[in-house]
């Protein structure tokens, strides 16, 4: 039996069918997914801002609102917010937002303690009163506290990239964005400040004894010789 060409032709493209049907929707899922991805993770790791509506502090970022009730009585003293970190300062507490997370850190303040400097990072916050240094780390919405001596006073407060510098009258003390705590070094007797170099990683402290340097990813302080 001689089989036609219109027929032959059929027969061979017949088969394709499914084939070319099974492309185009993997083409248009291919294409989906890659439009949708980016658009997800920008809406999750967006700049956050933090404002206040009636008796509440609310973050708005990407993915959308979360909110945290004030106290009877509670009032907010200033709003920060950079990057994926945002702060709030009432009479009573500090409050620190983790877009990340989605989260809010707490931190109770004494009574009559009042905030002094404050400063915000995109993944970091550093708070500085007449009695106690608080840092907090939007990775894990926590903040850590380092108490000040009776008479130890805070002169200068610099924050940058993923590490801020704290220089009180007694000591340096570094907080990083990736350590749970402030690393601290007293200054010696009659020690005197003469110079500080920064990056968004590391700080160089010239004293007029020593040479002094911080890295954000590692523990303590290490003097340069």
């Amino acid at each position: 039996m001689i089989v036609g060409r219109p027929r032959l032709r059929a027969l061979f493209e017949r088969p394709l069918l499914p084939v070319r049907a099974g492309m185009v929707c993997l083409g248009m899922v291919m294409m989906l997914w890659s439009s949708g991805t980016p658009a997800f993770a920008q809406g999750r790791f967006t700049d956050v801002l933090v404002s206040v509506v009636k008796n509440k502090v609310v973050a708005v970022n990407g993915v959308g609102p979360s909110e945290i009730d004030l106290g009877v009585g509670e009032a907010v003293v200033s709003t920060k917010a950079f990057g994926l970190t945002g702060l709030a300062i009432t009479s009573t507490r500090l409050l620190g937002f983790s877009s990340q997370l989605r989260h809010w850190g707490e931190q109770s303040l004494g009574v009559n303690e009042h905030v002094h400097q404050s400063q915000v990072l995109r993944e970091l916050c550093v708070v500085a009163t007449e009695r106690s240094l608080y840092g907090f780390q939007e990775t894990l919405a926590h903040w850590t506290t380092e108490g000040l001596g009776m008479s130890e006073r805070v002169q200068e407060l610099r924050a940058h990239g993923h590490v801020a510098l704290v220089v009180t009258t007694e000591r340096l003390m570094a907080f990083s964005a990736f350590m749970s705590r402030f690393q601290v070094v007293p200054l010696q007797g009659d020690e005197l400040l003469q110079g500080i170099e920064n990056t968004g990683d590391a700080v160089l402290v010239r004293t007029s004894r020593r040479t002094l340097m911080f890295r954000s990813r590692m523990s303590g302080w290490t003097e340069l010789r």
